[in-house]
């Protein structure tokens, strides 16, 4: 039996640096967004049930920018990973 669900999130990043690492964000989105996405797709939806599978993901999603940006600009400077919304249908 295969399940069908559809998981929406919306999330911000934070750093205490300049503007750097928001430029360099925003400059590398799309391999960002196919990163993030890859991690994402190794979460089951038991994985992130609750605030700390929750919390597990948006560390993941934070070290998956880091080692990409890191490898595309020898920086990476991302603090954390927050979800403004989350939802599992």
């Amino acid at each position: 039996l295969h399940t069908a669900y559809r998981r929406q999130r919306q999330m911000c990043i934070r750093d205490r640096y300049d503007e750097t690492v928001i430029e360099n964000v925003e400059k590398h989105q799309m391999a960002l967004r196919s990163e993030v996405l890859g991690v994402i797709g190794t979460y089951s939806v038991d994985d992130i049930d609750g605030k700390i599978g929750r919390d597990n993901l948006a560390n993941s999603i934070k070290d998956a920018i880091n080692v990409k940006l890191l490898d595309l600009e020898g920086f990476g400077g991302v603090e954390g990973v927050h979800f403004t919304s989350f939802v599992l249908q």
